[in-house]
């Protein structure tokens, strides 16, 4: 019977990891859960070690790393055949872990596999979370350039949050599945190095999967049914940060998976969208036109084909 490590990143949202870690609890599947406690202010790691002692293993961060450095730090601390990387904002519903790790070892081929999301309440499929395809220069140019803001259902963003895998049963999809609840197979993610710490936050997880996509397939287990709470660490986060921390997403996937136009495309559009705001944005708000300037370096070395320089912290 395969294990699991289940690695659990968070970052002052102690009650609600410890729901998660709750609903984990007893599962037959279970090798470890590492919980990483991202530098958080609130007593996240001591709540936790009063709570469940040895049944956790907390690793305290001194000080806060990115979403991608934080997990590796959980995954290596265990050597079970399997790793699932869990939000702390989902609740495990009995069963759910059997059913993912059933699907992926009746895949030999497969490198990966993900759960469907729910509402923690009424239990229905939250559609933003079904498989969607991997971002493109399109999704970041409407995104970068306000288009998306502006209107909400344009067709590109519409196509990149819909629902585009509809299915009851285990697929293999050319997609990504939620990421907040990921199974993979210990030795292709250490394969292939584990997330890429160059991310920060967003988009970490779209390139990992495109990155074991690679190796084998990534399954759709919609049978695997995961309560996705949300509004944790990211719904504190001040428009700086959220600036600073979604394109430095965005410019470094570009860098990691698009090719040398693609590239350059999307350095020029980030410069674009970045000059005016920094004018703009200069006397009145300082701090967000620092961070607009830090879009607009990381845009040039696109452009220059040089290494992208960090827009958020890490």
């Amino acid at each position: 019977m395969g294990r699991v490590d289940v690695v659990i990143v968070s970052f002052d949202t102690r009650e609600m990891t410890a729901g998660c870690v709750d609903a984990l609890l007893g599962d037959r599947r279970l090798a470890s859960i590492v919980v990483v406690d991202n530098a958080s202010t609130d007593g996240t790691a001591a709540a936790l070690q009063r709570r469940f002692g040895e049944r956790v293993d907390v690793v305290r961060l001194d000080t806060a790393h990115g979403y991608a450095a934080a997990n590796n730090r959980g995954s290596v601390r265990g050597t079970a055949e399997h790793v699932l990387y869990l939000n702390s904002d989902i609740l495990v519903t009995p069963g759910a872990l059997d059913t993912l790790v059933h699907a992926l070892e009746a895949d030999p081929g497969a490198s990966c596999a993900g759960g469907r999301l729910v509402d923690p309440e009424t239990l229905r499929t939250q559609d933003a979370y079904r498989p969607r395809p991997f971002p493109g220069l399109r999704n970041f140019a409407v995104i970068l350039t306000g288009v998306e803001e502006a209107w909400p259902s344009n067709p590109v963003t519409r196509r990149y949050h819909g629902a585009s895998v509809v299915t009851e049963r285990t697929v293999a999809v050319d997609a990504q599945p939620a990421a907040a609840a990921l199974l993979v197979r210990r030795a292709q993610t250490e394969a292939i190095g584990g997330f890429d710490e160059r991310f920060w936050f967003w988009f970490e997880d779209a390139d990992i999967v495109r990155r074991l996509i690679d190796r084998g397939r990534v399954l759709y287990v919609p049978e695997a049914v995961f309560r996705h709470i949300g509004g944790g660490t990211f719904a504190a986060w001040s428009k700086v940060q959220q600036i600073r921390s979604v394109h430095h997403g965005m410019l470094h996937y570009g860098d990691a998976q698009f090719g040398r136009l693609r590239r350059a495309a999307l350095g020029a559009i980030a410069v674009a969208v970045s000059l005016p705001r920094i004018v703009l944005l200069g006397r009145s708000r300082p701090e967000e036109a620092a961070a607009w300037r830090a879009v607009a370096a990381a845009g040039g070395a696109l452009v220059a084909g040089r290494p992208v320089p960090a827009i958020a912290p890490g």
